[in-house]
Formats: structure tokens, C-alpha cells, sequence
């Protein structure tokens, strides 16, 4: 575990940082010389540059180094670095962020993350958005210097019908490589997991008949530290490919979540690093698939796709569905009609809160506390209590989304 730094006067904290935006962490980024400590959701100081972490979780002073051993204590309180790939397209990439910091900070319970931010060279952007990476992320390819305990890597706006014709694929696949052997852990979300499978097994995605947009209910299979045994819940998924679960096992994946009726949730295999596939999204906000439908909807009724999104499954209230239907219907009879309506209302229509936030939130907690069981300075014994130094899946269970020592 590398050494950690006291905030100074002068570093942006927690209390006393700007009232957070909504728009994404930063709109020119940090990087002085030291940690800076920010709201999750604030815009970054324009006066800094791009080169140190954000610091979503406080951190404590290392305990200082033992001459008589010419060994440096570990901290009392663990603390891990996470790199973030955000690949989603322009509109959606300071929401992406926000997302997964917002998740990362309020799963990180007891134990310090530093997230730092990447982006892929070769994935298309406008000038607006080339300006505002440029500003708040580091080169995807400076990921493989980074350090990192864990990395999350995003979909991205399929371009092409096969993913290995991308125009990011190469520069992808060297992240994937180089991960197996540097990372404890990674995290493939939705068309990064196709990526991974397609390049680590040869694994083809399938074509979907329509998108596959909701709140689906999945089982967990099996016992995982990732998840509690025998537990079901709801995730967002949105898609339109699929992975056989059959082709899936027998390439060795092991299948933590899926459903009979809606196929895998998540899965995951060992590479030296702990690979982790989400087909679903539980970084979600409460709205994000009433924007998503309100955007699809507006493709549609602009003639930029030929036939109109499905309306997303399990996830409006049953009042909501009946206006929209009414809406869809109008669209169908006369689209230019329809045009003139004021489409932004969709949004308000999505139910107050994420129904599947409890459980991306002990998802997420288990993955970062078993990156940091793995770390050799934290052995369970210091997360958990108990004098055992050693760690190993058949000492773990899930009690209410949280390992606990047998």
C-alpha cells in the first residue's frame, strides 16, 4: 500500500468545498502535489491540472516508518486506489463519473479510495468534450503506470457492428492485458464486459430482437464473496446484445446473478486479477432510464431510427406507463405531431428513488473490501476483528451484503 497524506491548509475538503454540481467532478481538474479532498459532485479548481487522484473517502497519516525494522506500519485505515475508464459518449460522460464516484463514496465504508480518471485516445469526441477530457482526465494509456489497486472500465456508444472494429479496440485490449497481472481487481460494465469476453475468451455477443430496457429482478447462483448467497434483486439493464450463459460456463466464468427469463446480470473469472462482468448498470441514478427513453423517443420522432424505443420494464408506476403509452401512440399516428411536445416531462415521470440502490451499494462495498482483504498490508483481521493474518474465500460469508470472518 503506498503511503498517505495529511490534507494541509489550504486543501479543498469535504466541508468546506463548494455545494456540489450536478454536472460531473470537475470542469478542469486537480493536481497539485498533494491529495485534494472534494464533493463528489463538485467542479474541480480551474487553477489545477490533471495528474493527481480525487480523493472520495478521508484519508489518515501513515504511522511512520520503524528504523529498528526498516519496515513502514501499515495504516490504521486501509486505503486503495480505483481508476475509473469512462467511455461513455459526450452526453453522458460527467454523469457516468459522478455515478460511479457517488457509488464508490458511499460504499467505501471505513476504508479511503482515490479515484483517478482515464479516457481511451481513439474514442470519437467533439471538440467541446475533447476540451473538458483534456482538462479532467489523464491519457487512457497513462493507466498502466498508475498504480492502481482497482479499475472500473465503461461502456461506450457502439459505432460499429463488431466491437473488435472500435476504433478504440486496440488501445482497450492493451488495458485488458495489462490488467490481469496489475490489478487486484477490474470491473467490465455493460459493452466493456463484451469487450472483455470477446478478447479474453473469444466469447461473441448476441443480437437482441429489441433492447432489452428495465428493472429486471436476477438470483444470486452459487456463493461468492461479491454476493449474498441466495439473495435477489433489481438492476437496470439496458442493451441491446446479449452473452450465453452456456457459452459463458463453459469458457470457466463463473455466474454470480442472472435470471431465466432476462439471461446473465453478472459473472465473473480470474486472470491473475479478479475480472468482474456487469451486463447491467447499478451505478443508475433513479431517472437515468426515463433520460434514456426520453432521448430514444426523440431519435425516433427526428426519423434518426427507424422504429421507437421500448418503453423500459418495471420502472415507471403503472399512471406513468398509461401517459406514455398515449404519447407513443400519438407518435405512431402522426411523428410530426408529436415533435412539437415538450418530451423533457419524461423525466419527471421516473420514480423517486433507485429501488437497486441497497443493493449496487453492498455490491460495490464487497468489491472494494475484498480488493483491500487482498492488499497483503490488510488482512481481514484488521476490517473485521479476529487475530487471523491469512484470508481466503472459504473464510468468507455474506451477511447482509458485508463479509464477515467464520
Amino acid at each position: 500500500m503506498r503511503p498517505i497524506e495529511r490534507a494541509r491548509p489550504g486543501d479543498h475538503t469535504t466541508e468546506a468545498a463548494a455545494p456540489a454540481q450536478t454536472s460531473g467532478f470537475c470542469d478542469g481538474m486537480l493536481a497539485h502535489s498533494r491529495p485534494l479532498r472534494i464533493p463528489l459532485s463538485s467542479h474541480c479548481d480551474k487553477s489545477l491540472t490533471p495528474s493527481r487522484p480525487l480523493i472520495v473517502a478521508e484519508s489518515v497519516e501513515n504511522p511512520g516508518h520503524d528504523s529498528a525494522t526498516g519496515v513502514s506500519p501499515c495504516p490504521t485505515r486501509a486505503a486503495i486506489t480505483i481508476g475509473l475508464i469512462n467511455n461513455m459518449g459526450d452526453g453522458a460522460l460527467k454523469i457516468t463519473e459522478r455515478q460511479f464516484a457517488g457509488l464508490l463514496g458511499v460504499s467505501a465504508t471505513g476504508i479511503d479510495i482515490q479515484l483517478r480518471l482515464f479516457a481511451l485516445n481513439r474514442v470519437p469526441r467533439s471538440a467541446r468534450a475533447l476540451e473538458y477530457i483534456s482538462s479532467c482526465y489523464e491519457p487512457g494509456d497513462s493507466a498502466i503506470r498508475a498504480d492502481l489497486d482497482g479499475l472500473i472500465i465503461t461502456g461506450a456508444q457502439p459505432r460499429t457492428a463488431r466491437i473488435n472494429e472500435e476504433p478504440y479496440w486496440q488501445e482497450l485490449i492493451e488495458i485488458i492485458d495489462w490488467a490481469k497481472e496489475n490489478t487486484t481487481s477490474t470491473i467490465f460494465s455493460c459493452l466493456a464486459a463484451h469487450a472483455g469476453v470477446l478478447h479474453l475468451d473469444g466469447i461473441e455477443r448476441r443480437p437482441l430482437p429489441e433492447k432489452r430496457v428495465g428493472v429486471f429482478s436476477f438470483n444470486a447462483q452459487g456463493d461468492h464473496s461479491l454476493i449474498e448467497r441466495g439473495s435477489a434483486h433489481a438492476i437496470p439493464h439496458s442493451r441491446y446484445n446479449d452473452i450465453s450463459q452456456s457459452d459463458l460456463e463453459l469458457a470457466g466464468y463463473d455466474i454470480l446473478t442472472s435470471s431465466p427469463v432476462y439471461g446473465v446480470d453478472t459473472f465473473t473469472k480470474s486472470f491473475g486479477s479478479q475480472f468482474i462482468f456487469l451486463q447491467g448498470h447499478p451505478e443508475y441514478d433513479a431517472n437515468s432510464l426515463a433520460r434514456e427513453y426520453r432521448r430514444d423517443l426523440g431519435r425516433y420522432l427526428r426519423r434518426e431510427i427507424e422504429t421507437t424505443a421500448p418503453m423500459p420494464k418495471g420502472y415507471f408506476s403503472s399512471e406513468a406507463e398509461a401517459e406514455l403509452h398515449e404519447l407513443e401512440r400519438r407518435a405512431r399516428e402522426d411523428p410530426r405531431c408529436a415533435l412539437t411536445d415538450d418530451l423533457s416531462y419524461i423525466d419527471g415521470l421516473a420514480p423517486p428513488e433507485a429501488e437497486w440502490r441497497d443493493a449496487a451499494t453492498a455490491f460495490f462495498r464487497n468489491w472494494i473490501e475484498t480488493i483491500v482483504i487482498r492488499q497483503s498490508c490488510h488482512p481481514a483481521s484488521l476490517l473485521y476483528g479476529g487475530d487471523r493474518d491469512d484470508f481466503s474465500r472459504s473464510q468468507m460469508a455474506v451477511v447482509v451484503g458485508r463479509p464477515q470472518l467464520l
